[in-house]
């Protein structure tokens, strides 16, 4: 059995699990796109490059040297013709772990057995919200695998292509059902925590990581809308950045 996993911190967990002997020993395969943020219309057709745009465009220099549309290329080529015979799919509360069930169920041949081990509480509050990466090996070990069956697997299929032709620029993951929001769901976060002092973007950053409901805010997405709301002259900022000493301030 191959295992599926959201993100290289999902796939740390699981390894760190198998080498316990927490869990069996297995074969891990990591799906890096974090499927909750940005345009989602080439993502499965490749050569991807919308997605891909985007992601560059986003990461800045940070991402500059990643052949990211190769790298979703490869992954959704691979989606319609996995080289394993059974998939077992880690998922928590996560959007992109729950879009990324989706996705699977969606592409995959029907002839690939389809397992999921659901770890989160079905939403992602962010008081509450449980990613696989962040679960013990003990409650790794414990969790239910469930074989999805080809009603089950249409039924998040069709969720799947129909989020993939959506416009949203964000998409939520509340109240145990997807849902779409944009930009400004992260943009007023931020203002939030802006003053007409000059405070480190780090500072800023922070706590809108750790308080937005619905989806996992990266220090990636926070530091590109900073940036964009300087650009649209509600921010002002000053160093140079990424991190160590960029600070920002209300325009």
């Amino acid at each position: 059995m191959l295992h599926l996993v959201c993100g290289d911190y999902a796939a740390e967990v699981l390894r760190a699990a198998m080498a316990s002997g927490a869990l069996p020993p297995a074969p891990i395969r990591v799906m890096p796109d974090d499927l909750a943020v940005g345009p989602l219309h080439s993502v499965d057709t490749p050569p991807c490059l919308e997605r891909a745009r985007f992601w560059h465009q986003l990461g800045g220099e940070v991402l500059a040297d990643r052949a990211i549309a190769t790298e979703l290329s490869a992954d959704a080529q691979w989606l319609r013709a996995p080289d394993a015979e059974r998939l077992c799919l880690w998922h928590g509360d996560s959007t992109s772990e729950q879009l990324l069930l989706r996705r699977v169920c969606a592409l995959l041949p029907a002839k690939v057995e389809l397992y999921a081990v659901a770890g989160g509480t079905g939403e992602c509050r962010s008081t509450t919200r449980r990613a696989i990466s962040m679960l013990a090996q003990g409650e790794l070990a414990a969790l239910s695998v469930e074989l999805l069956d080809a009603t089950q697997r249409g039924r998040l299929g069709a969720e799947w292509c129909h989020w993939r032709e959506r416009d949203d620029t964000l998409r939520l993951w509340l109240d145990g059902r997807l849902q779409g929001a944009d930009y400004a769901l992260i943009d007023n976060a931020l203002l939030a925590e802006c003053s007409a002092e000059w405070r480190p973007a780090r500072h800023l950053i922070a706590p809108v990581m750790a308080g937005v409901d619905g989806l996992f805010v990266t220090d990636l997405l926070s530091l590109w809308r900073l940036r964009q709301l300087a650009v649209e002259g509600r921010l002002e900022t000053r160093g140079t950045g990424p991190w160590d000493d960029l600070e920002a301030r209300l325009a």
